[in-house]
């Protein structure tokens, strides 16, 4: 081979490297020009933060059986009772009337050495003492003919079965006690609050 031929040689080796190199040079640039053509990716979205579910409001405790008899309690000496006021609201000798029938209903009996009615309601186990809401507490005999005081109200007692515990069976007692309100009067407890349907139901629910 001589010089000529191998000139010509070297030349087209080198051609073909250029060329081989502008070509990878152009296919690199193309990538990267794509690359940067295409939109940017969207940013996740973050999901909405699940709420938070409401507490639930919690029921109001139930009053225990001590706490519900303390409310109509009164205590003498030793001596605990049950006790509810019914105070009339319009007293006259048509309530005195009304009272008396409410009390022959009951089949109250009359106590004249103490002045006041008992009523034993059967299988209740406990006995009702009646008497004036207003001291010294003495009912007039009712249940006679003529005229009486005005009674301006009446107090029941319950004589409760032992210090712990409410009296059996509040059934009666309650049902009573409404019976006179309807002549037209307010309930009251020991402390002459007044005493709602709601605190009669608890009564109920914490006899024994």
């Amino acid at each position: 081979m001589n010089m000529t031929s191998g000139a010509m040689l070297l030349a087209g080796m080198a051609l073909v490297l250029a060329l081989m190199a502008l070509g990878l040079f152009w296919y690199l640039r193309r990538d990267r020009v794509e690359a940067s053509a295409e939109p940017d990716a969207e940013p996740p979205v973050a999901s909405a933060p699940s709420a938070e579910p409401e507490p639930t409001p919690s029921a109001p405790a139930t009053p225990e059986p001590e706490e519900v008899a303390q409310r109509f309690r009164v205590a003498k000496g030793a001596e605990v009772r049950q006790c509810l006021f019914v105070v009339l609201d319009w007293p006259g000798l048509d309530t005195n009337r009304r009272l008396r029938r409410r009390l022959e209903e009951a089949e109250a009996v009359y106590d004249a050495k103490r002045k006041v009615y008992n009523i034993h309601p059967p299988r209740t186990g406990y006995r009702m003492v009646i008497a004036n809401s207003t001291p010294p507490g003495a009912l007039p005999p009712l249940h006679e003919d003529g005229e009486h005081p005005v009674v301006d109200g009446i107090s029941i007692l319950v004589h409760f079965r032992n210090k712990r515990r409410v009296a059996h069976s509040p059934d009666a007692l309650i049902d009573f006690t409404r019976s006179v309100a309807a002549l037209g009067g307010r309930i009251l407890d020991a402390e002459r609050h007044e005493v709602s349907d709601e605190a009669f139901e608890q009564l109920r629910r914490a006899a024994p």
